[in-house]
């Protein structure tokens, strides 16, 4: 079982904190050592991977959530200052293996899942929608009804806006097979594992 500590801070409104597996648990605190989460591993029921932004990039976040219902989250960057993520892709690799490890014997007790929350996909799909109507309707106004060169420059705002809806199409999470991120099977040993969707 993995003992790596595994540093992470969320975003500016959060603390440092560090996460690790120890006998039969997986466990975080800050960094003054001050408890935040003790999961027992037979008590996890669900384990998601998603794709969010770091910045100008994005990082692999991995969310566990047990019975209670409480969520203990952690990703593969950690957030430095505004705009800038710092990435810890080794010992998030670590712990990401070594969880899914120490859960196959309770793999049917969990559901491991990959991708954004069918809320977060509505509300993008949502706004894709808006911006998209939007450019449609300024477009028909200004090009076409008033004959005006500028409602061309909607075009691309109209286009983005259906680029945003298609991306986002609701689909909700995937489920995905554990053994996939067991270390033996990591065939690419420089590169982060990571959801194989990223939508």
């Amino acid at each position: 079982m993995s003992s790596v500590r595994h540093p992470d801070r969320r975003n500016l409104g959060t603390k440092p904190t560090f996460t690790w597996l120890e006998e039969g648990a997986l466990v975080q605190t800050l960094e003054d050592g001050s408890p935040v989460h003790h999961f027992a591993l037979e008590d996890i029921r669900h384990v998601r991977l998603a794709a969010e932004m770091a910045g100008q990039t994005s990082q692999v976040v991995l969310r566990v959530t047990n019975s209670a219902r409480d969520e203990m989250v952690f990703g593969s960057m950690t957030f430095v200052s505004p705009g800038v993520f710092r990435g810890e892709y080794e010992t998030f690799r670590a712990l990401l293996t070594g969880l899914h490890e120490a859960l196959l014997p309770y793999r049917e007790q969990v559901e491991f899942v990959e991708g954004q929350s069918m809320a977060f996909m509505i509300t993008m799909f949502v706004l894709g929608g808006l911006i998209t109507l939007m450019g449609a309707v300024f477009f028909v106004v200004l090009f076409l009804m008033q004959e005006n060169a500028y409602g061309l420059f909607l075009i691309p705002v109209t286009l983005m806006g259906g680029g945003l809806m298609r991306m986002f199409w609701p689909r909700g999470p995937q489920p995905y097979d554990p053994e996939k991120y067991r270390p033996e099977n990591q065939f690419d040993k420089a590169e982060t594992p990571g959801p194989s969707d990223a939508a």
